[in-house]
């Protein structure tokens, strides 16, 4: 099941982390959004947080825990620490969402690790 392909804050889309470098996250896989909406409108790139399947208990604030859900067939880890600006043009379809709650929490962690 695939969702449409509009960018929204707190969308999880699809994105291709390829080329990457050295221990960077590489590959195909899913990402949430984070840019906010007005900004998917003016800018060429978006910010986002790759998700990993490899889930590591209590690693926070580094990982933050997203159960499977909608087109998300994993649980999975969102990796606070790879947070990153990519060309919109690396993003693919929109598979599910993280809820307002989920994505509070994301942006606190963030605050910490910046």
């Amino acid at each position: 099941m695939v969702l449409s392909k509009m960018l929204n804050k707190g969308d999880i889309c699809l994105v291709n982390f390829n080329p990457a470098k050295k221990d960077e996250i590489g590959k195909l896989r899913p990402a949430i959004i984070l840019s906010d909406n007005q900004d998917s409108t003016i800018f060429a790139t978006v910010v986002v947080v790759p998700l990993s399947s490899l889930v590591i208990e209590d690693n926070q604030p580094y990982r933050y825990f997203i159960s499977k859900r909608q087109a998300l067939e994993k649980d999975s880890d969102a990796c606070i620490y790879e947070i990153r600006s990519l060309s919109k043009s690396r993003v693919g379809d929109k598979i599910g969402s993280v809820t307002s709650s989920e994505l509070e929490d994301i942006r606190q962690a963030l605050c910490d690790l910046l």
